[in-house]
């Protein structure tokens, strides 16, 4: 795979908030092989773990781009204080925001994020989810998905991370030959 095909996987996976092992990922050629794997997967998920998967997806891309970080060395369970000094996290947190395309709060390495008080030290992703859902929970949708909507996720997705023209992105359409993914 080359980085563009990476870099949509990811930006697939990030949108609808799941894992496209490497081996399905290979056998998706057209726009259409991924719509009807997305919507065997996206059917299947309960929309309140589709809506953390979501999130966690958001956040870890946001923290790749943020604070250069590797993808495989977040998981919901990773302390954040483990990837980074708290001085990082801190002056890095007001770019966050941009990243994820969601509200989050102010942080100050006072043991104070999401208005509440806690140990900053043991903070995991896990717990930064659950509090984005909340402090979002009026932006994010938890109904389940439609079709329709898999597919316009789909190609808004395709259109935003390869600068193509929405109309190219066809059911038929290659990845490689029609839209320019290496």
């Amino acid at each position: 795979m080359g980085l563009d095909s990476v870099l949509l996987l990811e930006a697939i996976e990030e949108e609808f908030g799941l894992e496209i092992p490497d081996q399905e990922a290979e056998k998706m050629v057209t726009v259409g092989d991924t719509f009807n794997y997305l919507k065997g997967r996206v059917k299947t998920i309960s929309p309140e773990d589709c809506l953390t998967q979501r999130v966690f997806y958001k956040l870890r891309r946001a923290l790749i781009q943020n604070y250069k970080l590797h993808r495989h060395a977040i998981t919901p369970d990773t302390v954040l204080s483990e990837l980074l000094s708290l001085k990082e996290i801190e002056e890095g947190w007001p770019y966050l925001q941009m990243f994820i395309d969601l509200r989050t709060p102010s942080f100050k390495e006072s043991e104070e994020i999401f208005g509440i008080e806690f140990n900053i030290k043991v903070l995991t992703i896990r717990q930064i989810i659950q509090r984005l859902i909340r402090l979002n929970a009026n932006k994010l949708d938890l109904a389940p998905a439609r079709d329709e909507e898999i597919f316009e996720r789909l190609v808004d997705t395709i259109v935003r991370q390869q600068n193509v023209d929405r109309h190219e992105v066809t059911l038929n359409a290659r990845y490689a030959l029609d839209l320019g993914v290496d």
